[in-house]
């Protein structure tokens, strides 16, 4: 596999929803007819290789489980769903309900790891919502659902214990470990 279709690998197992070609091309800094070229080579290598394939949309681009190990993603997922929030789960629900709205690259940037399937989940659970980021019409800005006060027995997210102190000191701590640029 050439080095322009392992970066769009990377790009899009990363970007977890998925990428504008416009996007991916920008990123690689290649033209379209070198990425639609690197796209056709990374579908074969994933189809043969992998249980990952490349869902196409429009001008979109996905990294997506393979038909034919469906049956058992799907299984777990429906278990996943289906029964308590993980760890990770409610990590990322704490996250998200003290720092929210916030991006999803500042959650795994929080967190360590890529929190996709922890977002999906509580999106389809329906605990958390996703907008367009108002900061950047690219990427998405993830908050809590009314329904997710409702569950708590909340009114307002000021009723959270410490919830002014812990917001306020998690916001210093962004600030502070930010990289550099």
């Amino acid at each position: 596999m050439n080095d322009v279709a392992q970066q769009l690998e990377a790009l899009l197992f990363v970007s977890g929803e998925g990428m504008s070609k416009h996007a991916l091309a920008a990123r690689c800094k290649k033209n379209d007819a070198e990425i639609a070229l690197a796209l056709t080579e990374l579908k074969a290598h994933l189809q043969k290789y992998h249980a990952l394939d490349i869902l196409e949309y429009e001008d979109r681009v996905a990294l997506v489980t393979a038909p034919s190990v469906a049956k058992i993603v799907e299984s777990f997922a429906k278990e996943e769903f289906a029964g308590d929030l993980t760890r990770a789960a409610l990590e990322t629900l704490a996250i998200i309900t003290y720092k929210g709205p916030i991006r999803r690259s500042e959650i795994d940037y929080i967190r360590g790891v890529n929190s996709s399937f922890m977002l999906r989940n509580l999106l389809l659970r329906g605990l958390i919502e996703r907008s367009r980021d108002q900061k950047d019409a690219r990427s998405y800005a993830y908050r809590i659902t009314p329904q997710f006060l409702k569950f708590m027995g909340l009114t307002s997210l000021s009723e959270l214990p410490h919830y002014g102190s812990f917001a306020e000191s998690l916001e210093v701590f962004l600030k502070n470990t930010e990289p550099s640029v």
